[in-house]
């Protein structure tokens, strides 16, 4: 359902009134985006085990997602493969904000307690990927003046929603794909989307279900700093050297905050700024998707190279022959798109955001890529996608015969989706589809679904989770 009402506290922590959102909404509080025609889906509670897979799920399909994260909730954001999953997002290009240290209600706590809720978080990131948020999630919606205050004065915004699926109040798979096809129904100009990214079913089944949609409808899906126009983050530096005072123990619990004998935080947390200036100090694009391309690509402002329309961005332990590895490109054209770097490739920086070309993978004119994850076989990839194995070793021929050289994050071009050239709408296969599902979702009929998607056999028995259909 949509949220008409959301829940905030005045000045006095124990008054509690529900509001309208249109009437709430500050310079300091965000409630919905601006810009037409975006959508952006927010996850709340993180980092947690499901985060890769909602980040690929984005990145598969040229979106862009926006993780709200705590300290310590549902994990310690200092536990090594929360921080490996934290970086991994964002190298990815989605937006990462803060949602408090212990996810504590902050109209119940003093003002000191509430500086230390924002500061334990703003020190997590400093350290692990060295930004600076420009956006705070309260949490529970609930914030009041004093609230306000704060935030504003450690530079970040409230960002609030409009639409809740509810997948952290109970709601079933099908009644949150309900609220997504409110939303659709509602034709709406855009939308702020609440979602958790601690939930199984939304990584899996939701977030699938929710790309497609939208995508399929015209719909840009942006982070929540894109469908504002305004920037994710306060500043851009660089990671810091990870040490033993890189952990949970001493700090507050889940729900609870600083006070006994835990002292409350409320300084400015260190922040190396020693990040390239210009167009290398964000790794976020700021680009939109589209349903008919799943590459990743930003204005030609924001890159090396006027006319970029693909783009990767450096993280830590990257050099000049990792990034061709992965990418697909060859030294020259690295250099050629990229001046900047180096003859030696010894001037690289974390977040710097290098031109890759027009088109993905080794195709020119490529329309539709593919990002290789954790896992992936040639064979996988072809199942998934639809595309032969001629075809795939054709538009890239940096896969050698054997397919043994494939690379997570390397970008594969697929020339067009499903199994139809010149695809321009795709659905990506979710948990329990069928093709009479699919068709009726789509809107499509089963000879156009065959005729399209040629790999789909006559019993339609050989779906795959993750496969890519021309709609």
């Amino acid at each position: 359902m949509r949220i008409g009402q959301v829940l905030f506290t005045l000045s006095t922590a124990s008054t509690v009134w529900s509001r309208n959102l249109e009437h709430r909404a500050t310079p300091q509080a965000y409630t919905a985006c601006s810009n037409a025609n975006d959508i952006a889906l927010t996850f709340d509670d993180g980092p947690y085990i499901y985060l890769r897979t909602i980040s690929d799920h984005f990145t598969a399909t040229g979106a862009k997602a926006t993780f709200f994260m705590n300290g310590n909730n549902f994990d310690c954001i200092y536990d090594a493969d929360r921080i490996s999953d934290v970086r991994y997002a964002y190298a990815a290009g989605h937006q990462i904000s803060s949602h408090t240290w212990a996810h504590a209600d902050l109209t119940t706590l003093s003002m000191a307690q509430i500086q230390d809720a924002m500061f334990r978080m703003e020190e997590a990131f400093s350290r692990i990927i060295g930004i600076k948020p420009a956006f705070m999630r309260p949490p529970y919606g609930n914030y009041n003046s004093n609230i306000q205050s704060i935030a504003a004065a450690r530079g970040q915004s409230l960002a609030l929603w409009d639409w809740d699926t509810g997948d952290a109040d109970g709601n079933t798979t099908a009644q949150s794909e309900a609220l997504y096809n409110d939303v659709v129904n509602a034709k709406v100009r855009n939308a702020l989307i609440l979602e958790h990214e601690t939930k199984e079913s939304t990584a899996d089944t939701l977030v699938p279900f929710a790309i497609q949609l939208f995508q399929s409808k015209g719909y840009n899906l942006v982070s929540m700093a894109q469908c504002l126009g305004v920037d994710p983050y306060q500043a851009v530096g660089v990671p810091q050297q990870q040490s033993a005072s890189w952990t949970c123990n001493g700090s507050p619990d889940p729900g609870q905050a600083c006070g006994g004998s835990i002292a409350c935080e409320t300084g400015t947390p260190v922040f190396s700024s020693t990040a390239p200036s210009g167009p290398t100090s964000t790794p976020m694009s700021m680009s939109t998707s589209t349903p008919s391309s799943t590459s990743t690509s930003s204005s030609p402002s924001s890159t090396p190279s006027g006319g970029c329309g693909q783009t990767y961005t450096v993280v830590s332990g990257d050099t000049c022959s990792v990034i061709e590895s992965r990418t697909g490109v060859s030294d020259a054209q690295l250099h050629a798109l990229n001046p900047v770097i180096n003859s030696g490739c010894t001037n690289l920086q974390i977040g710097q955001i290098l031109c890759l070309g027009t088109s993905g993978g080794g195709g020119s004119g490529c329309t539709q890529t593919y990002t290789v994850v954790s896992g992936d076989t040639c064979s996988a990839i072809e199942l998934r996608t639809g595309v032969s194995d001629a075809q795939l070793h054709a538009l890239n021929p940096t896969i050698n015969s054997g397919c043994t050289n494939l690379q997570i994050g390397q970008i594969l071009c697929l020339n067009s989706g499903g199994g139809g050239s010149g695809c321009t709408q795709t659905y990506t296969v979710v948990s329990g589809d069928t093709c009479s599902a699919i068709e009726l979702r789509a809107g499509v009929s089963d000879a156009q679904l065959h005729a399209l998607n040629p790999g789909i056999n006559s019993g339609c028995t050989n779906l795959q989770i993750g496969q890519i259909l021309c709609l």
